[in-house]
């Protein structure tokens, strides 16, 4: 039987190898996050994948889940641990490989796999890891689903079964790519910079943009697990400062820059004045507004009263719910 998790250990001990390390804290209220080595070890991270091939179990789904990992030097080795005790509990894997969060949340379709597991540390500094679960697609785990993985884990509770398997799926960030590009191409000539601060999204981000016909300028885009600049985060006025200086070099249109597992996008306009992403979500849903009137948008809380008193987005019968901060809540 597998060891049950303690909250600490020294590293560079043998029992720092020898028994699953899982710090309580680490259960947020819709995702996982750990200080890699500090707070959890790889082999509390094979106890979390096989509490959560327990979980996925109880909740009746069908054990099929596909996982990937963003650019970090020790996303891999925590990836395939977690499939090691995803594996132990009777879950076939299906495994993308390097990718971004929301690649793995549409491998739950393309694949038609019931849940999804993606390691990654999001836009947290180097040092952190995590897990983005769900396994009621298009939702991600909530309150309920992480509370009860942490008792699981947290208390041994699992579940072992036969049954268990593991696939890579060869050159599957094609398959997302192309389903992306698989619209109409801008026809406006447009330069953009597509500022990805060393991350995961510069392996993906550039080839999707010339691919919908825009001439791209490549900023920061070489894969590079030290993020030698900064942080990517485009939330971080350091990064939307650079990208700012880029457009003003370089004349581009805009510059869209991406953060470290590619579910952010910061923008600059061809002023180098940064458009923050309330204003962003506005734009949006003017757009959309218009496409189907009288809708209801629901809006991250963070956000501000933009979208209850913008003119043009109210004329098209707009309503504004203003809901909790997370994709996980905004989505339920």
């Amino acid at each position: 039987m597998f060891p049950k998790p303690v909250p600490s250990l020294a590293t560079n001990t043998y029992e720092y190898e020898s028994a699953p390390m899982v710090k309580p804290t680490g259960f947020r209220e819709y995702d996982a996050r750990w200080l890699f080595e500090k707070e959890i070890n790889l082999m509390g991270v094979q106890a979390l994948g096989l509490g959560l091939g327990t979980l996925l179990h109880e909740m009746g789904v069908k054990p099929e889940l596909a996982t990937g990992h963003d650019f970090r030097s020790y996303s891999a080795s925590i990836k395939y641990a977690l499939v090691t005790g995803l594996m132990a509990a009777g879950v076939k894997v299906k495994d993308i490989g390097l990718a971004l969060s929301p690649m793995a949340y549409f491998a739950q379709f393309a694949l038609d796999t019931a849940a999804v597991a993606m390691i990654t540390a999001s836009h947290n500094d180097n040092g952190w890891t995590g897990v983005k679960m769900g396994a009621q697609r298009p939702v991600t785990f909530g309150p309920d689903e992480m509370g009860r993985l942490r008792d699981i884990v947290l208390n041994g509770k699992f579940r072992y079964a036969s049954g268990g398997g593991y696939e890579f799926i060869e050159n599957f960030p094609e398959i997302y790519l192309s389903d992306l590009a698989d619209r109409p191409k801008i026809k406006r000539k447009l330069k953009v910079v597509a500022a990805c601060g060393n991350g995961t999204a510069g392996a993906f981000a550039p080839r999707l943009l010339e691919r919908l016909g825009v001439e791209v300028i490549p900023m920061d885009v070489h894969l590079d697990w030290n993020f030698p600049k900064y942080n990517p985060n485009p939330e971080d006025m350091e990064m939307l400062h650079a990208m700012a200086a880029k457009v003003k070099e370089t004349g581009a249109d805009v510059a869209l820059g991406f953060d470290g597992d590619g579910d952010r996008c910061g923008v600059v306009d061809n002023n180098g004045e940064e458009i923050f992403a309330d204003k962003i979500g506005v734009m949006l849903a003017r757009d959309l507004g218009k496409l189907y009137p009288n809708s209801t948008f629901v809006v991250d809380v963070k956000s501000t009263g933009l979208y209850a008193t913008d003119a043009a987005l109210l004329s098209t019968g707009a309503k504004t719910d203003y809901w909790k901060t997370g994709h996980s809540y905004i989505k339920r």
